[in-house]
């Protein structure tokens, strides 16, 4: 009977427990779900949707089935722009210039030199492991290649950072207009039997006028081209760069304004906190929108286990950036600031990095992250309390790393080239859209502005946000560990200062004693 009494009381606990998980992971399970609901319609209609012969019936079909996912798309675009500049804001205008000092400078170029190294490492390997790619010839008949010169690609993105209207900056973005210049060549006879032809040179006709061979040559003085700069224009498409770039500078103003600029602070604050609110409430959706989004890509595919395969190779590529930017770059980098141990270090984290890797938020996961410095690897609270909350939310290396990926991966799945400057764009937009993103639930918006920074497709959108709450447990985790080791190597760097200070602090507190006892 105890016996019997004691397993109630245990199935209980456990059964409460389950509920409580299910309950705080409950939008997780929900777009699980709607992934695999998503999938397995989308491989149910497959074979029956690419039967059908007439192509408008068969766009009709598909256009149907991801309708749904087409007006949750355009939920979340509508929220960029603010989103954008709220966000920022909102990140750079909350840092106290003159209260970090020396210490915050330290912290910032950490955290800048830790995302551009993240950026690269992913931007490398997805280059190696191509996993957009296919050995089979493409079946893309409708997207084409668009010519860029690398320098006018370059010219482009820094014409982007300074918008001259911010109004249309919104809505379109400055690009390089080309025309095509035909070829020019100049025609001549020859009447030699031996001729030799130059570089650009070309028979074109031979004929005998009753004497001599009469040969028609044909030089080129002048090469077509597609590519000759005729001006700037706009094009269509948000100009997210300049947004980000003003975003910033307006934040450091505001920030030095002190006391002046607080009510503009205080309003962007207000404003980031809506729109995170809105996009909670959108996020709920997303499990509706995924399985048509899944349900209508997959529905669509001639080759659906190429692309599962592709989807596997993107995941490894991922995973591998993590891991080697967490047990090699990261270490490697607090041992050249320390000279210390980095996976002792490492070792005193593993509460908080369990934690990171269970509820995938470096934001939640902030307590645990401050005890673990502070008592298993003994940073000072000076620095542990200032620089991880400014961490979950500038810096991101695990997600510029992914960012990178996913977008040079899209293209790569889509047949698309990306000039070198598109991609120097795609690293430069990963690292911006990481600073700020700490409070975004999932990483959905952050990709769709990736994508639309460098004009890519968005129809692969639902496939890699069907596997992309498996990665970001990845990414949080590699977040939290890139955080804490930034505190052990300010706090060594500034070991000096914070002495200096302490005996200030000893200093002041002596005179102020002194003070008092002559006043009494």
């Amino acid at each position: 009977m105890a016996c019997r009494s004691l397993f109630s009381i245990c199935s209980g606990r456990r059964c409460t427990g389950f509920l409580s998980n299910l309950k705080r992971n409950l939008l997780l399970v929900l777009l699980v779900v709607g992934a695999i609901i998503g999938f397995s319609i989308g491989a149910i209609i497959n074979s029956p949707v690419n039967r059908i012969i007439d192509p408008e019936k068969k766009a009709t079909v598909i256009m149907l089935i991801g309708f749904p996912g087409e007006l949750f798309m355009s939920m979340l675009k509508m929220i960029i722009l603010p989103l954008i500049v709220a966000s920022v804001i909102t990140a750079v205008s909350t840092l106290n210039p003159d209260v970090a000092g020396r210490i915050g400078r330290r912290a910032l170029i950490y955290y800048l030199g830790t995302l551009i190294l993240a950026a690269l490492l992913g931007l490398t390997l997805v280059m190696a492991i191509r996993p957009g790619l296919s050995d089979k010839p493409s079946e893309q008949k409708d997207v084409k290649a668009v010519k860029y010169r690398n320098l006018d690609s370059l010219l482009d993105m820094i014409r982007n950072c300074f918008p001259s209207n911010l109004v249309q900056a919104a809505t379109s973005k400055k690009k390089t207009n080309y025309i095509t210049v035909s070829a020019r060549s100049k025609t001549y006879n020859v009447t030699s039997d031996y001729i030799h032809l130059e570089t650009g040179e070309e028979i074109i006709g031979v004929h005998y006028n009753g004497t001599v061979n009469i040969t028609t040559l044909r030089r080129e003085i002048q090469a077509g081209s597609s590519t000759v700069p005729a001006g700037v224009t706009t094009t269509g498409g948000m100009n997210i760069i300049g947004l980000i770039v003003f975003s910033i500078v307006f934040g450091v103003v505001l920030a030095r304004l002190r006391d002046k600029g607080r009510p503009l602070v205080e309003f962007f604050s207000a404003l980031n906190e809506a729109i995170m609110m809105i996009v909670f409430f959108e996020m709920w959706l997303a499990p509706i929108g995924v399985c048509s989004l899944v349900a209508a890509r997959v529905g669509g595919m001639k080759d659906i286990l190429g692309t599962m395969q592709k989807l596997v190779f993107y995941m490894l590529t991922v995973i591998c950036g993590q891991l080697i930017h967490s047990l090699i770059v990261l270490p490697l980098v607090f041992f050249i600031f320390t000279r210390k141990n980095p996976y002792v270090f490492m070792r005193g984290l593993t509460d908080a990095l369990m934690t990171a890797f269970g509820i995938a938020s470096s934001a939640a996961t902030l307590p645990t992250t401050i005890r673990c410095v502070e008592e298993n690897n003994g940073i000072d609270s000076r620095i542990s309390r200032f620089m991880l909350p400014l961490g979950a939310t500038l810096n991101m290396d695990g997600l510029a790393l992914s960012r990178v990926v996913v977008t040079i991966f899209v293209a790569q799945l889509n047949d698309i080239s990306l000039s070198p400057g598109r991609v120097v764009v795609v690293c430069l937009i990963a690292i911006a859209t990481s600073i700020g993103a700490a409070g975004i639930p999932g990483s959905g918006i952050m990709i769709i502005i990736v994508l639309q920074a460098v004009n890519l497709p968005l129809h692969d959108f639902g496939i890699i946000m069907a596997i992309e709450w498996m990665l970001d447990r990845c990414i949080t985790t590699v977040n939290v560990l890139g955080d804490a080791m930034g505190t052990g190597i300010v706090a060594h760097l500034s070991r000096d200062d914070l002495k200096l200070d302490k005996e200030n602090d000893k200093d002041r507190r002596d005179s102020q004693g002194l003070m008092m006892n002559s006043d009494l």
